[in-house]
């Protein structure tokens, strides 16, 4: 007599023709790779809710979800102007002038 029972990876190799494993991997990869481009670190989550329905069935619904590393865009420096505007020139320091500029354009 053929056994029918499915154990934990039995039943996540079956469900729906092995659409959950597949997800499952696909998902692993994506965080693999977000792991390797940014160095940081992630999370894969495995949840499965199962409920009897009315006919006496067990219903399993699943989700994978992943938390993925991101990269950091970095800092910049600014000054703030007196009207709340941002620049990268201090409005508080004296420009100076490029002095070499006309020696530069005139011919020796």
């Amino acid at each position: 007599m053929a056994r029918h029972e499915l154990n934990f990876l039995e039943f996540i190799q079956s469900f729906r023709r092995g659409e959950l494993l597949e997800t499952g991997d696909q998902k692993m990869t994506e965080l693999i790779e977000a792991i390797r481009e940014t160095g940081g670190s992630g999370s894969l989550t495995f949840k499965a809710s199962f409920k009897m329905n009315k006919a006496g069935q067990i219903e399993v619904e699943p989700d994978i979800q992943i938390k993925k590393p991101t990269r950091s865009m970095g800092s910049g420096i600014y000054f703030a102007t007196d009207d709340g505007r941002l620049t990268r020139s201090d409005p508080n320091q004296m420009e100076f002038g490029d002095q070499l500029a006309p020696r530069r354009s005139s011919e020796f």
